[in-house]
Parts: structure tokens; sequence; C-alpha cells
């Protein structure tokens, strides 16, 4: 009889362990894909000359197609033109062997590139400036 109630409680024992992985695991789950829904922002964004604002995520895909992070329309854009990732603390663009190349500051770029504020992007036909977003308003004046 003593045997049997060891047994049982060694299954008890498991079954418990099991049930709080179980859960454990769940809410990793959960929780990892509730930050791949709302990704946090960097802080950065390109302003595009006409004023549009792109927000940038730790990684952006840029280009034509409907499933890059930026899209832009732009006949000289490849589908998929470069790809704008954050390394630590800085944000690194690099061309993805588009057609018309990546430039930043009038230089293409063959490798990736470290962003610094103020660097003018040339995508395409495109020109964009790479900012802070919390700097947009000192500089545009909308502060006031």
């Amino acid at each position: 009889m003593y045997e049997l109630v060891v047994q049982l409680a060694k299954f008890i024992i498991i079954g418990i362990i099991y049930y709080f992985l179980y859960n454990f695991l769940k809410i990793m789950v959960v929780d990892l894909l509730i930050d791949k829904q709302n990704p946090s922002e960097t802080g950065y964004c390109l302003l595009d000359e006409d004023g549009r604002e792109y927000p940038l995520f730790p990684v952006n895909t840029v280009g034509r197609a409907s499933d890059s992070d930026i899209v832009i329309e732009d006949p000289f854009l490849s589908s998929k033109h470069a790809l704008i990732t954050r390394r630590g603390r800085s944000m690194l663009i690099q061309d993805l062997n588009s057609t018309n190349g990546t430039f930043v500051n009038g230089k293409r770029i063959k490798k990736p590139y470290r962003l610094r504020e103020n660097d003018e992007v040339v995508l395409g036909d495109r020109k964009f400036k790479f900012l802070r977003r919390e700097n947009i308003g000192i500089k545009n004046g909308s502060h006031l």
C-alpha cells in the first residue's frame, strides 16, 4: 500500500510540474505574439521631401512590394530596395542589390552604413532625411 501511495505522489508531482511548464510556455508565446504585432518604434524616422514621415522599427524593408514595411510607389525603386535595421543604439541601412542603388549623402553604399541624424538618403527618385522623431517638430516649427 505504501508503494502505491509513493507512486501516486510521483505522478501528481510530475503532473503539477508539467502543468506549470505548460502555463509558463503559453504565457511566453502570447507575449511574443503581442510584441510581434506591436513592434516598438526606435525613435527614428525617414522624412520624405513631401513631408511624409515613416517611423522606423527595429527591422524595416523599403521598396515597391506590398509586403515591404515601408511601401514607396516609385518606378526607380526595386520591389525590395533597402533594409534598415537597429543594431544596439545605431540604425544601419543596407542596399538589397537594387537596380538603381541606395545613396547616403550623395554616395552609393555597397555595405551596411551607419545612419546619423540629418543624413540624406536617396532611394530611387525619392529623397529622405534620417531624423529623430522628437526633433521633427522643432525643425519645422510645429511646436509653436
